[in-house]
């Protein structure tokens, strides 16, 4: 009896070590990769969670453990039983997959693991197929010309003049101090987006209470830090009490810190099917349902009042807001394939939750970059008011603002070039996904169906020096590589990580560095996007949708923001430039301490 327990024993000890054994990351053929992760069921997680515990950096991880293989392609291992995920650092090899291989990569199956319980199956999330295409043609009519530039570019404007009214407030408690930026920040972004979204009657705002509330306070009833003294020249930050916003708007900004919550677990699915069927989770995505079915139904309603009394379909000029543009859209392809329209379904729930989404945490988190940077750098800001003042100088003479009219038909200058500077360094989506769906090669590397591949948007050749690889590997068997390579410059190595929005003029550089010469060398010269590398909305058929959206919002912000304000530089302290990764790639702190001008 007891040999025969021992026999048992060793047996399943055997078949254990077998299991162990199977279940150890198992790397693909010649790709560097960390050895000592092949050895821990977890893999690379365990380096990830350490490293994150003391910086909180999830990107400076990525990147880190790319570096230490010395090649631009490696592979790590972070889920248990998964396989290897892909890390590409090389801005050409990134190009060459997204705007010339979609036949070959698609967007990863890992994104919708990831925010499937935040997005559902918007088209984001998506692989490219005919539920892709059908998604994407509902809310197509939003981005077009006509209604961007008509009653969009205005409600942000609208929007905007709100923020600046709470920033001047602050200012004046503030008297010289820092104050919290984020989430003023977040709630002007959310406050243009939900108004592009269903138009200027919208009835909720998340900045209005916050002016409300700060109107009629005085600089004796804000707090700090007991031990500082209220003096003008402290730096100790001042503490602005926050006021509670509608239930809807709140529950769409938990939503989105939802995914802050899940992606830390090793075991994503399963996390966001026990978030799922909490109360808590369940009250907050209903609450968030019902404000965007009210607004829907608000579009229906005025599209059938228009087509009642003037016969015809609205054209995109006309619409007020995306909700109106996509019922009009579903209502045209109900038409079309003669069926019944269905305003009310899931799926333009989840559209329209998506343009929410993906306009208010990135364009947020681009702008929350912006200011740290600007405020680090005052002869940016110096030339970007003079650029202004000398664009508009209509409201300089008038002593007003510009218009949001003026704003849009002021030529491509010294703003656009600092806004693509703010999203190269700031890098709001640092990561681009895809997910091989054939056997190929990249960059000589075999890659089989079903691996996914993470490109690193903030590596060499786009905030750190270009790495020497070889050109010829670029899409094996084509020359696609070739235009490729040769149609975006690469950017000077020896100025690379800098903010420096004059690279984006066309007129070659010269190392000079005095703020009149460089102001004789932007005047002469002319804004090109294309001036080098930044991938800061994807590219090709998957790029980002709401670009346009974006550019439009962040053209007016800026504007507004600098001609308001000199921003002045935080204390060290307040001024790191750690991030934390959620959806997007936030800054750990983003204080601002302003200084109004009249």
């Amino acid at each position: 009896m007891l040999q025969l327990t021992i026999a048992v024993a060793l047996c399943a000890s055997f078949l254990v070590y077998l299991g162990y054994k199977w279940a150890l990351p198992k790397p693909l053929p010649e790709i560097p990769y960390n050895a000592e992760a092949t050895k821990s069921l977890f893999g690379d997680g365990v380096s990830l969670k350490k490293e994150v515990s003391q910086t909180g950096d999830v990107m400076a991880w990525f990147l880190k453990q790319n570096q230490k293989t010395g090649s631009p392609v490696s592979q790590i291992f972070l889920q248990p039983l998964g396989k290897p995920l892909i890390i590409i650092r090389d801005w050409r090899a990134a190009r060459d997959v997204m705007l010339h291989r979609s036949r070959e990569f698609d967007r990863s199956t890992l994104m919708n693991t990831y925010a499937e319980g935040l997005l559902g199956r918007q088209h984001f999330v998506l692989q490219t197929g005919p539920e892709w295409k059908q998604r994407r043609r509902l809310i197509d009519d939003t981005m077009s010309p006509a209604f961007l530039h008509g009653p969009v570019s205005q409600v942000v404007y609208e929007n905007s003049l709100n923020w600046i009214e709470l920033w001047r407030l602050k200012a004046r408690l503030a008297d010289g101090r820092p104050f919290r930026a984020y989430y003023d920040i977040h709630f002007a972004i959310l406050d243009t987006v939900l108004g592009f979204s269903f138009g200027s009657r919208f009835p909720h705002s998340a900045t209005r209470p916050q002016i409300k509330r700060l109107a009629p306070m005085t600089q004796g009833e804000l707090r700090g830090p007991p031990e500082v003294p209220r003096s003008a020249s402290s730096n100790a930050p001042i503490e602005f009490p926050e006021e509670p916003i509608h239930s809807a708007l709140r529950s769409m900004l938990q939503l989105l810190d939802t995914l802050e919550e899940v992606k830390t677990s090793p075991f994503i699915p399963l996390k966001w099917w026990l978030v799922k069927r909490t109360s808590t989770f369940q009250n907050r995505k209903r609450m968030k349902d019902e404000c965007i079915l009210a607004e829907v139904r608000k579009a229906v309603e005025s599209r059938t009042e228009y087509t009642k009394s003037s016969h015809e379909e609205q054209s995109p000029s006309l619409m007020r807001c995306a909700a109106e543009a996509v019922v009009d859209r579903e209502a045209r392809n109900a038409q079309k394939e003669n069926r019944s329209p269905e305003f009310f379904s899931t799926m333009v729930v989840e559209e329209v939750w998506g343009l929410i989404v993906a306009g208010s945490d990135t364009l947020s988190t681009t702008f929350a970059w912006g200011v740290k940077l600007l405020a680090d750098h005052p002869e940016v800001q110096d030339r970007l008011r003079k650029a202004l003042y000398a664009t508009h100088i209509r409201a300089v003479e008038e002593r007003r603002l510009p218009s949001a009219e003026e704003i849009h038909h002021a030529p491509a200058g010294y703003v656009d070039a600092t806004i693509e500077e703010m999203l190269r360094c700031g890098g709001p989506i640092p990561i681009g996904d895809r997910e091989a769906i054939v056997d190929t090669t990249l960059l000589g590397y075999h890659i089989p169906k079903g691996t996914n591949v993470r490109f690193l948007h903030n590596g060499p050749g786009i905030r750190l020096p270009e790495l020497e690889v070889n050109k010829g590997k670029y899409s094996q068997g084509s020359d696609s590589w070739k235009a490729t390579d040769q149609s975006i410059p690469a950017w000077d190595d020896e100025d690379v990580d800098l903010f420096k929005p004059e690279r984006w003029f066309s007129a070659p550089q010269t190392k000079q560095s005095s703020n009149d010469a460089v102001e004789a060398r932007a005047a002469k010269a002319s804004f090109n996007p294309q001036a080098g590398p930044s991938i800061p909305f994807g590219l090709g058929v998957r790029g980002c949708f709401g670009r346009r959206l974006a550019y439009i919002e962040l053209r007016i912000l800026l504007t507004m923001l600098i001609w308001n304000f000199e921003l002045l530089k935080c204390p060290e302290d307040l001024s790191g430039y750690s991030a934390r990764l959620s959806f997007v790639n936030k800054p750990r702190t983003c204080y601002v301490r302003l200084k109004v001008l009249d």
